[in-house]
């Protein structure tokens, strides 16, 4: 594998129109509740990685670059990237968030080439549905775009050792097969002790490259406790229906409510709910007597909330009579029409 090094001067070479920027602004954050998480945000004078095909003189090579970091947020909501672009790119650049070089996207996403400057740099950002991350854990910011003539791009980089802590960059020149960290030809083993053996961060490297990055996140919040509705006076033997509608604060969605009946039976509610819509269970108790209905949400990140209740009370299913019913239906309006009744019935 070749040496980050020589491909990032021939890189420099060919991307000499794009400027450089000392110190880049950090910008506020506009999504909703998320916070700054990791950055790196100082470009060094023409430090820059190409991404894309780069017409190399008699070695076309084809560039894929990522940067690992380590999330301080239980959520990623977005990336911001300072980007710029070769004028003759046509295709989108794509960016994916990976828990391995090699593996799965958690994430995958792209913006449009009339999104990013021509000959020049600037931060981009890349929006995708939020990806629940383990704190302390390496991840990677993966960027490429099509294999094709001429259609490359440019990502900022820093190449001092302090640039940013805890991860570094990483470049593929097989179509992300494998990746290499080599940053300084001084350091010969690099690849093999890195990319071979699975190191994700290079504190120990004189010559770690960083990319400018920044990541967006928030903490998980749990849902609230759902609110339950429905008869809480009824017989026993019949079935009565209930409705169930809990609030994420974040505005996940409810993956289930954990329902308990109160009569040592229970049942799951399988959704997924949007927050705040209604999710429906029917029940019916067997035996007399006075209840709690307890129910909990847990939204699709597999956090639980408290538990909302409903007292309700079973009397005993008696037969009634035709004029029993009749007697009864005009002894229960009297009741609810005249409050002097229901005092002197003590309700």
């Amino acid at each position: 594998m070749k040496k980050i090094i020589p491909i990032l001067v021939v890189g420099i070479f060919i991307l000499s129109a794009l400027s450089a920027t000392a110190l880049l602004e950090t910008k506020t954050s506009t999504s909703s509740r998320d916070e700054l998480d990791q950055s790196q945000t100082v470009m060094t004078e023409n430090a820059a990685l190409p991404v894309g095909q780069v017409p190399i003189p008699d070695n076309i090579t084809y560039f894929q670059v990522a940067q690992s970091f380590i999330p301080a947020k239980e959520v990623l909501t977005r990336v911001e990237l300072y980007i710029g672009k070769n004028s003759t790119a046509t295709y989108p650049y794509v960016l994916a968030v990976r828990a391995n070089l090699t593996g799965e996207d958690m994430t995958l996403t792209s913006v449009d080439p009339e999104d990013v400057v021509t000959e020049d740099f600037g931060w981009v950002e890349f929006n995708f549905d939020d990806v629940t991350t383990t704190i302390g854990q390496t991840y990677y910011i993966v960027s490429y775009t099509e294999n094709v003539t001429d259609n490359f791009y440019a990502w900022g980089a820093n190449n001092e050792s302090d640039s940013y802590p805890f991860g570094c960059a990483w470049m593929s020149i097989d179509d992300g097969d494998t990746w290499s960290n080599d940053s300084a030809s001084s350091n010969p083993n690099s690849a093999k002790s890195c990319a071979h053996q699975g190191k994700q961060t290079r504190l120990d490297d004189p010559g770690t490259w960083d990319m400018c990055f920044k990541t967006y996140g928030k903490d998980n919040l749990p849902p609230e406790a759902p609110s339950i509705t429905g008869e809480t006076n009824g017989n026993t033997g019949t079935e009565y229906e209930y409705t169930f509608a809990a609030v994420d604060p974040d505005g996940d969605d409810i993956a289930e409510y954990i329902v308990d009946w109160g009569d040592e039976t229970g049942e799951n509610i399988t959704g997924p709910f949007a927050s705040g819509a209604e999710a429906t269970a029917s029940h019916t108790w067997d035996e007399d007597g006075d209840y709690t209905i307890t129910a909990k949400a847990k939204d699709i990140n597999g956090l639980v909330g408290p538990e909302g209740t409903l007292p309700i009370t079973m009397p005993v299913n008696q037969q009634v009579s035709p004029n029993q019913s009749i007697r009864m239906q005009i002894m229960q309006r009297i009741i609810q029409h005249f409050p002097l009744v229901q005092r002197l019935l003590g309700i």
